[in-house]
């Protein structure tokens, strides 16, 4: 597919990051390196970064919803959807919704923030009905037709948004391994809606291979 392409790092925060995030995805830390590679290679027109912007009041809270544990699935009564509760993280401003500290940043770099609206968990980097987080938009403009998805985590902010910019027409990959899983049953499922999709995972080494270099992503 021709056009451009895009590196998405998806939630790449302080609260989904051992050793001490509210919500941390083990081994979290090993990505970090292969991501800053990837943004460092100039092999991506460009870099978009997404981040969990949440208010205090977010429906995935398990605090929000008395008597309720984190880590079990509940019914939402506004929307009559399925919501995994949470631990509280991720709130806007806070220390743990900063990316994390080791993240090489780039004044290219675009943000994306999601979860703001306290009604919707938007686990993809595009939003969840009512939230649009505008990304679509930001990619079709920039000429973007290929994505890279990367970041935490697998089995659900990852896999969301490379599900959604696959259902939007990107031509879409996942780098295996610079993602990682909340619970290693949902990653092995994940992976298979992915391929079902007709979306690739690839390795990293296989995309620095690549000898084209475009330059736009480099720090």
């Amino acid at each position: 597919m021709s056009g451009k392409s895009a590196l998405i790092v998806v939630d790449l925060q302080n609260d989904f990051c051992e050793p001490d995030g509210s919500l941390a995805v083990k081994d979290s830390p090993a990505i970090v390196g292969i991501i800053n590679n990837l943004k460092g290679s100039g092999k991506f027109d460009f870099c978009v970064l997404t981040c969990d912007w949440h208010p205090v009041d977010h429906c995935s809270f398990a605090a929000n919803h008395p008597g309720q544990n984190a880590f079990t699935e509940i019914i939402l009564e506004h929307s009559g959807t399925k919501q995994m509760l949470w631990p509280v993280h991720c709130l806007s401003h806070s220390v743990g919704a900063a990316f994390h500290p080791k993240m090489t940043r780039s004044a290219s770099d675009i943000i994306v923030q999601k979860g703001m609206d306290k009604t919707v968990d938007s686990y993809s980097g595009f939003g969840s009905p009512p939230e649009d987080t505008g990304l679509d938009k930001i990619l079709k403009e920039k000429g973007v037709k290929t994505v890279y998805c990367v970041g935490l985590a697998m089995d659900y902010c990852v896999g969301s948004t490379a599900l959604d910019a696959a259902r939007l027409g990107y031509e879409t990959f996942v780098i295996e391994d610079a993602v990682r899983g909340v619970f290693p049953e949902g990653s092995q499922k994940m992976c298979a809606q992915l391929k079902e999709a007709g979306i690739r995972l690839v390795e990293s080494s296989s995309v620095l291979s690549v000898t084209e270099r475009k330059g736009c992503c480099r720090s």
